[in-house]
């Protein structure tokens, strides 16, 4: 099969996908049903925090309950998905009864299970790159994280992605709107709100960055000069370091989005310069983004009102160490605005009912 035979079958794969997304929701469901009785079963509880972190409110009667819970919305979404696959609800209870479900499941998973774990490992990794060159083993250490917690994590990100799309087919057929693109008829290409957004998306990350550069640089802003030198003798500034490096990735990468060169590659680029950048490669990685920021703000925002801050000083004058992180579920909803305005402003014209805009 050559290249063009490839990009001429994936329009229609990717409409099958879609219009099938409501089945793979519900199979995937039933199949976190069955994983989440035998952790029940087994452990007692589902993989959310490690045992040995006692003092978390998960970390017992709490963490049960919300197990159960999770089981539950599981079993009932597995019904659902199938309901609304095989269309055996009313078109507007379908509609509602997923755009409903889909609120509550992304509320519960985004807010209540995951936390920054995965935000941070993937912040962490150029420090963890340079810094393996002198000290192998922390190699070792950064592989012993606890894997079934991330995983359950990742499950449950899957989870809402799925239920964002199920819940847009269901709504898509009840319209009367194209179930593969969402349009009723062709319109405006470019969405107005698309620039603004992006630039408020990029503007956040780049306040943690510029924070993270100057404790580098030895400038102590938003801190007092006493923890900066502390977080100097302890080497912590290489790794925020390195989190500022991420950032200023991530900055870069957004603006992207409303770039030339986020449409097209540069031609300096091996291989792939002048030709036309894939959409999903753009949206698939600033959605999942997206999804992260928003649980890693919320356990933030737990840490520097409930939980404490374990030893790391957080005022008035210590703002910059725990304050940029806290605009992190509005950098999340931003980026996710972004990342659709970007979708809806590439995703040219419809296989499945020709229209574009």
């Amino acid at each position: 099969m050559t290249t063009s035979d490839i990009q001429e079958h994936l329009p229609a794969a990717r409409n099958r996908f879609i219009e099938r997304v409501p089945l793979i929701t519900a199979v995937a469901a039933g199949c976190y049903s069955l994983a989440a009785v035998f952790f029940l079963l087994t452990q007692g509880s589902l993989p959310l925090v490690p045992a040995e972190a006692l003092s978390h409110e998960l970390n017992g009667p709490l963490g049960t309950v919300l197990s159960y819970v999770l089981l539950s919305l599981a079993m009932a979404g597995c019904l659902l998905g199938f309901a609304v696959h095989y269309r055996l609800l009313p078109g507007r209870a379908s509609a509602a009864g997923a755009t409903v479900f889909a609120s509550v499941y992304a509320g519960i998973a985004l807010l209540a299970v995951v936390d920054s774990s995965i935000l941070a490992t993937l912040g962490y990794l150029p420090f963890l790159a340079v810094k393996s060159i002198t000290d192998p083993g922390i190699l070792q250490t950064a592989l012993d994280l606890p894997w079934p917690i991330v995983g359950h994590q990742l499950a449950c990100i899957l989870g809402v992605a799925l239920w964002i799309l199920t819940a847009a087919v269901a709504v898509r057929r009840n319209s009367g709107a194209c179930v593969a693109c969402g349009r009723h008829s062709s319109g405006g290409a470019v969405r107005r709100w698309g620039t603004p957004v992006t630039i408020a998306a990029a503007v956040i990350p780049g306040v943690y960055a510029l924070t993270r550069l100057a404790w580098a640089a030895g400038m102590p802003l938003g801190i007092e000069p006493a923890f900066l030198q502390r977080m100097q003798s302890t080497g912590q500034v290489y790794a925020g370091l390195g989190l500022a490096i991420m950032a200023l990735l991530g900055v870069g990468l957004t603006l992207g989005l409303i770039q030339r060169w986020g449409s097209v590659f540069p031609r300096w680029i091996p291989f792939v310069g002048g030709r036309r950048v894939p959409v999903l490669l753009a949206v698939i990685p600033a959605g999942f983004v997206s999804l992260i920021a928003v649980p890693a703000g919320a356990e933030m925002i737990r840490v520097s009102t409930i939980r404490g801050t374990g030893g790391i000083p957080f005022d008035w004058a210590n703002w910059a160490t725990i304050g940029p992180t806290l605009l992190w579920i509005p950098w999340g909803v931003l980026l996710g605005a972004a990342t659709l305005a970007y979708y809806l402003k590439h995703r040219g014209s419809c296989t499945r009912c020709g229209l574009s805009g």
